[in-house]
């Protein structure tokens, strides 16, 4: 068996490689045991790629998007994902479909320890549950501009995504820790 994930986000390399700090993420919980990431490029393109590309044989697919906005029902988004493409070669199910809840830059933002490391400060941050945060890249650039610096969301979600701990997002992100122990099977 051989895992691969789809994830929402750019396949350029211009401005900095996300497949490479995914990889670097998911590896604190799944070193030898890695899957092979395939960014692809915006939500609706990844998830197309998902259902549409062929799978390959001994293949375990997964996929990892932006919910974009709060999650109460994960089975209806799998269905809403579905019907939005014709024959397809695969499906989104709760058990193989995964979200950043409402963007992946929530992730970062659990974590002010790793931007104030980064030199922003998180001021703006106090106590607000970033579940609840509608557009969190927004929030980010905000506390950038607020500390002199200007967000790019892939050059420095790139620098940032890496020094996470996967133990305080599995804590708090039921779907990064329903991913990574997926992923550990």
């Amino acid at each position: 068996m051989s895992a691969v994930i789809y994830i929402e986000g750019t396949q350029e390399l211009d401005n900095g490689d996300l497949r490479k700090a995914f990889a670097k993420l998911f590896e604190k919980e799944l070193k030898g045991r890695m899957p092979k990431i395939i960014m692809g490029n915006g939500k609706w393109q990844t998830i197309d790629k998902f259902l549409l590309t062929p799978i390959k044989v001994g293949e375990v697919r997964f996929l990892l998007v932006d919910s974009d906005s709060p999650v109460s029902n994960k089975t209806d988004i799998c269905k809403y994902f579905n019907k939005k493409v014709s024959n397809p070669k695969h499906v989104c199910a709760e058990y193989n479909t995964y979200l950043m809840i409402q963007e992946a830059e929530a992730w970062i933002l659990s974590q002010p320890v790793v931007l104030k490391k980064h030199g922003i400060k998180v001021g703006k941050l106090s106590k607000k549950n970033v579940m609840e945060i509608s557009n969190p890249s927004d929030l980010i650039a905000e506390i950038y501009k607020d500390s002199g610096k200007e967000y790019h969301k892939v050059r420095d979600f790139c620098l940032l995504l890496p020094d996470l701990d996967t133990s305080v997002l599995k804590s708090y992100f039921s779907d990064f820790k329903g991913l990574m122990e997926t992923l550990d099977k």
